[in-house]
C-alpha cells in the first residue's frame, strides 16, 4: 500500500570524533517528486516539504473540510487555474489523489504566490498566507501590515504575522517557515 511507503524512512549516520552517530538527513517517499517539482517551478525544495507536512502528513489520500485534495491539500479552483494556464484537458477531483500530479499543482500554486508577493517585504510569509487564506484576504493583511512600521525589537515576519487576525492561518504559516528553515520534518 502507497501510503505505508510515504513514511518510510532513510537516514544518513555520520560517526562524530566522539565516537557517537549523528543523524544527518530525514527523506521520504515523495522526496524526489518533491525535487522534480521544485525544480520546475522554482521554489525551495524544504518549503514545499514543509507545506506537504503541514497540509496532510505526508498522506495523499487526505481530504480537507473544504473540498482540498491530497498532499497538498489543492483546491478544485488552483487545479483548474493550472490546467488552463498550462493547456492541459480539465482535471477532475481523482486525479489530484496522484502525489505527482498534486505536488506539482500545489508547486506551482506556490510559484504563482511567492510571484504575486515577490516586490512585498516578506515574499514566503504573504505566499504561505495566500495559500492557506486566499488572496483578498492576504491582500488585506499586507496593506495592514504596511500602514505601520515594524516595531523596533520584532521581527518582520513576526509583526506580519500578528497583523494576520485568523489564529489557525497564523500558526499554519509559524510552522511552515519553521519548519522550512529547520527542516524538521520529524515531528
Amino acid at each position: 500500500m502507497r501510503t505505508s511507503l510515504a513514511w518510510s524512512v532513510v537516514l544518513t549516520l555520520s560517526l562524530l570524533p566522539a565516537g557517537g552517530l549523528c543523524l544527518l538527513h530525514h527523506t521520504t517517499y515523495y522526496d524526489h517528486m518533491i525535487a522534480q517539482a521544485a525544480a520546475r517551478n522554482g521554489v525551495d525544495f524544504y518549503l514545499i516539504k514543509a507545506v506537504l507536512f503541514e497540509e496532510s502528513w505526508f498522506r495523499p489520500s487526505i481530504r480537507g473540510p473544504a473540498g482540498e485534495i491530497g498532499l497538498m491539500q489543492v483546491s478544485m479552483a488552483a487545479a483548474t487555474d493550472f490546467a488552463v494556464r498550462k493547456g492541459f484537458p480539465p482535471l477532475y477531483p481523482e486525479r489530484l489523489l496522484e502525489p505527482e500530479l498534486n505536488i506539482e499543482i500545489g508547486s506551482w500554486y506556490l510559484r504563482q504566490s511567492l510571484d504575486r508577493y515577490k516586490d512585498s517585504p516578506a515574499p514566503a510569509l504573504f505566499a504561505l498566507l495566500r495559500y492557506n487564506a486566499g488572496e483578498a484576504r492576504t491582500d488585506r493583511w499586507l496593506q495592514i501590515a504596511l500602514s505601520e512600521p515594524v516595531p523596533p525589537g520584532l521581527s518582520k515576519e513576526r509583526y506580519y504575522l500578528s497583523r494576520v487576525d485568523f489564529s489557525k492561518t497564523r500558526e499554519y504559516v509559524r510552522r511552515i517557515l519553521q519548519r522550512s528553515q529547520s527542516r524538521n520534518f520529524w515531528y
